[in-house]
């Protein structure tokens, strides 16, 4: 699993414990809730407005277009682990079974890039444009199974959810 965490959120809500001086555990809780409720609304439209900009250079930057369609087609994805679910390295049965689901996932991603690359050289003899493939290899890695993208990083799993 991918934890996702915000920086800003822990240091504000310890800035805002140390202005206000919490009485209880309670208003402390209460206040840190509102805290990360406004954070997680107010910083949703600016990922929206930097993927839209990210589109947007795709879209009139041919050189980028053509850069990133091909980082995105060729760089095979690697399994994000967390270290804190590592066994104890004392522990080398526990820690070779739990190091293995990384060559796993390794073989399952091969297999995502050859796709990859199957649709890109498609595309390419067809005529598309290096944008047009960006955005068909992204709409491909949308379609993947999600639990495959949770591993590969490219959706991250809120804990509080």
């Amino acid at each position: 699993m991918i934890l996702n965490s915000n920086p800003y959120q822990v240091t504000n809500a310890a800035s805002q414990y140390q202005q206000t001086q919490a009485v209880s555990n309670k208003e402390s809780t209460q206040a840190s809730t509102q805290t990360d409720k406004t954070e997680q609304s107010s910083n949703e439209p600016q990922r929206k407005l930097a993927w839209e900009g990210f589109r947007e250079k795709v879209e009139s930057d041919p050189s980028f277009a053509a850069e990133i369609a091909e980082a995105v087609t060729f760089i095979p994805n690697k399994m994000m682990i967390n270290l804190n679910e590592a066994p104890p390295l004392n522990d080398v049965e526990a820690f070779t079974k739990w190091a293995s689901k990384s060559d796993e996932f390794d073989k399952e991603a091969a297999v995502v890039t050859e796709q990859r690359i199957e649709i890109y050289n498609k595309m390419k003899n067809e005529g598309a444009t290096d944008a047009e493939i960006f955005n068909r290899i992204m709409d491909f890695n949308r379609a993947l199974p999600l639990d495959y993208q949770v591993k590969a990083g490219m959706l991250a799993v809120d804990t509080h959810a």
